[in-house]
């Protein structure tokens, strides 16, 4: 069964940014893999537009790590040992929404149907634009292993 391994740790360090002070660990059925969001990895969490205020108001804070985990797809559009497409990338969205962890709350299906949807209908623009939003505090890519 997919879960998180790890809690979710953040810090807000901008009006809709966040940095993760350790990192965010997810295994994942569907890919048959884990993973790992880095300590330092910048997101906004989940993206809601203020204009759908009953989206807005019913899953504002209740999806945060699955949204954590959905930000680093599309920003690396990888996981550990293959890339992955933005199909996989929102799969792995709603997989993860339904998915219990140390402090997680699994979401309803209906819930998960609305994160979903909302990826599908509005996020080519950020796939389109992943890898150059990209932000990891405090790493230096001269030190990773090749």
């Amino acid at each position: 069964m997919s879960s998180f391994l790890t809690p979710l740790r953040i810090e807000q360090i901008g009006s809709d940014r966040w940095k993760l002070l350790a990192a965010l660990q997810y295994e994942s059925d569907f890919l048959r893999g884990t993973i790992s969001a880095p300590e330092g990895f910048v997101t906004d969490l989940l993206s809601i537009p203020r204009w759908l205020p009953f989206t807005y108001a019913t899953l504002y804070g209740r999806a945060n790590a699955p949204g954590v985990i959905h930000d680093f797809c599309y920003q690396t559009q990888r996981v550990v040992y293959r890339e992955i497409d933005r199909g996989e990338a929102d799969y792995v969205l709603w997989e993860a929404a339904g998915a219990p962890g140390p402090g997680i709350e699994a979401a309803s299906w209906w819930d998960r149907q609305r994160l979903w949807a909302g990826v599908r209908i509005g996020g080519t623009s950020a796939w389109a634009s992943g890898p150059s939003r990209l932000v990891i505090l405090g790493w230096d890519r001269r030190k990773t292993p090749r």
